[in-house]
């Protein structure tokens, strides 16, 4: 199978904004299922549709966002999240 050409950033794949909506994200993905039919483009489909997953949940959106912006941050956060709903247990 073929490599994609598509990027690396979700809304680069999906050729979309920091601050699009979801029904702009929604068109933009269907723009691009048309673009890369599962039966043509089997590479550039899945690239599509995982973009597509990612960014129609709104926290995995902004968490997306954040790590581009700080891996390291999001990490942290997502640690410092665990430990505190440890201690709120029990």
């Amino acid at each position: 199978m073929e490599k994609p050409n598509l990027p690396s950033d979700p809304r680069m794949v999906l050729g979309v904004a920091e601050d699009t909506t979801d029904e702009q994200i929604r068109a933009a993905y269907l723009r691009k299922l048309k673009e890369f039919p599962p039966d043509r483009s089997p590479a550039e489909f899945e690239q599509v549709r995982d973009a597509y997953e990612l960014l129609r949940d709104r926290r995995q959106r902004f968490a997306t966002k954040a790590q581009r912006a700080d891996p390291l941050q999001v990490l942290r956060r997502n640690d410092l999240a665990r430990r505190v709903r440890g201690q709120g247990q029990g």
